[in-house]
């Protein structure tokens, strides 16, 4: 015969933790239903992004693709909002020079699609502001060249600046097949931009002489941690073995370029530098053992930053105040 089971009594505890569980379980699918239903903004800002981009530009980047390369993934386009999605970490650097948005997309040698690089295409609004980009994006001593005055090589990418536009191509490895499809691709989208040179007045106010080649650089803001010192065109210079920044900043008039020359001679006096004699309306200044160097002349700020000593220091001014007197350009 078949023992009869004993009978078991449910307690209360048991069937509270019985309804949880289930309740738990209800959630759960509840919230599995309710996000194959829901867009993540973030996805859903790039698509939106990415269909105007496509309705609105006059052309895209898989139109300038050499015979030799073929798109590997769709276009993106990144605004401010969503700018750190693709570029976490670096995206304060365009912020501050004027960013708009940017346009990306990976191209693959048609022969190997191992080999592929990346385009990134900055609309930074102006001429100025991409050239700003560029200049505080290069690094080191690069070999110059490309299709534009502002442009350089590395061994696997390619980075220019040309109108309002930075581009950089990166490539996945340094591949000279890659490269040369790489530098086609650049051409190709300088040629259907069209002229478009910036007007950097600044850049010309640099003696050659002594001057390190390819070290002007155009600082968007806060330039030698001054705050509201922006749009500063700097130089490095070679002085007996010693580097000089020099630096230049055209203002809205002469009353604003005087009063922010006065703003950085304060600056370093408030943080321990001792002025010391110089010629009049010049402020010389000696700080950390080294010298620096401002004045005004017209709408133009000049300065020397960091200077071995003051004869170096004040030589180097007055050459870019000459350089000033020559262009015709004093804003009086």
């Amino acid at each position: 015969m078949t023992p009869v089971s004993e009978k078991h009594t449910v307690t209360r505890i048991e069937r509270w933790v019985g309804f949880g569980v289930l309740a738990v379980l209800a959630a759960i699918a509840l919230g599995i239903y309710t996000v194959q239903f829901r867009f993540n903004p973030a996805v859903n800002a790039r698509q939106v992004l990415s269909e105007s981009a496509t309705a609105t530009a006059s052309f895209s980047l898989a139109e300038l693709a050499p015979a030799e390369i073929q798109p590997f993934s769709p276009p993106e386009r990144f605004n401010p909002d969503t700018l750190s999605d693709k570029i976490n970490g670096k995206a304060e650097l365009y912020f501050s020079a004027g960013f708009r948005s940017l346009e990306t997309q990976r191209f693959a040698l048609a022969i190997d699609s191992a080999l592929w690089f990346e385009m990134f295409v900055y609309d930074m609004g102006t001429a100025r502001n991409a050239f700003s980009v560029f200049s505080m994006q290069r690094r080191g001593d690069l070999e110059a060249g490309g299709p534009t005055p502002f442009a350089y090589a590395t061994p696997n990418g390619r980075f220019l600046a040309h109108g309002r536009y930075y581009l950089e191509l990166v490539g996945a490895e340094a591949s000279e097949p890659l490269m040369t499809a790489a530098d086609a691709m650049a051409t190709a989208f300088v040629d259907r931009i069209g002229a478009d040179a910036a007007e950097l007045t600044e850049m010309v106010l640099f003696p050659e002489v002594g001057r390190v080649s390819g070290s002007r650089s155009l600082v968007a803001s806060d330039a030698f941690g001054i705050a509201g010192f922006n749009q500063v065109f700097t130089a490095q210079y070679q002085h007996d073995g010693a580097d000089i920044t020099a630096y230049v900043a055209r203002r809205e008039s002469a009353a604003s370029a005087r009063s922010t020359a006065e703003t950085i001679r304060d600056f370093y006096l408030e943080f321990g530098g001792t002025p010391l004699d110089g010629p009049q309306g010049v402020a010389v200044i000696d700080i950390l053992d080294t010298i620096e160097i401002v004045l005004h002349q017209g709408r133009y700020v000049i300065g020397v930053h960091e200077a071995p000593d003051r004869e170096a220091a004040l030589g180097l001014a007055e050459r870019i105040r000459k350089r000033l007197q020559e262009i015709g350009d004093d804003g009086a």
